[in-house]
């Protein structure tokens, strides 16, 4: 009789382990998941290097301007006129693709001597894919003691992260020693 248990026992342990077997074959991680109902994850960072086309409050002209972002949360730019510094500053990220940098320059005038520094206060918003952005800004304009001047609201921008490219005689150039 006693036999008979343990094989009846048996049978159902085999009969467990089978059961299990199946489910380890789907476990959880694999069923946790709904791929139809996930948001994709996208590129929530600014690390690069953008090329900024800045459309100043109240201005029709369009400026060129490139900003380098930093892992760390550091941005450093330079905008294509000459009559500034390079830009430097800090960002954060925000939200979903949103992120807030705040950036100073320095003015001179025709003779190199400071006469103003620039605060730009920035919202940026990021595209789904990562590889543009927009926003607005605000420019707190200061005399060289740092008494605020002026505050410019309402400018715009927009920007294309850069990427390598293959120059012409990329393949040509690899095969040389």
């Amino acid at each position: 009789m006693k036999l008979n248990n343990v094989l009846a026992m048996g049978a159902i342990f085999v009969a467990l382990l089978g059961g299990t077997q199946c489910i380890q074959g789907q476990s959880l991680v694999d069923t946790i998941r709904t791929p139809e109902k996930a948001v994709p994850t996208v590129n929530q960072s600014l690390d690069g290097t953008w090329l900024f086309e800045l459309r100043p409050a109240g201005q029709t002209t369009v400026l060129l301007h490139l900003e380098t972002y930093l892992p760390n949360g550091t941005v450093i730019g330079v905008n294509a006129n000459g009559a500034q510094t390079t830009g430097h500053g800090i960002w954060i990220r925000v939200g979903d693709r949103k992120f807030l940098q705040t950036g100073f320059v320095f003015s001179f005038n025709e003779t190199r001597v400071f006469t103003a520094m620039s605060k730009v206060r920035v919202n940026i918003q990021l595209s789904p894919d990562g590889q543009t952005l927009k926003g607005t800004q605000e420019v707190v304009l200061m005399d060289s003691a740092g008494k605020v001047t002026a505050t410019i609201p309402g400018g715009t921008f927009s920007g294309t992260r850069l990427t390598p490219e293959i120059p012409g005689d990329f393949y040509d150039f690899q095969k040389l020693p």
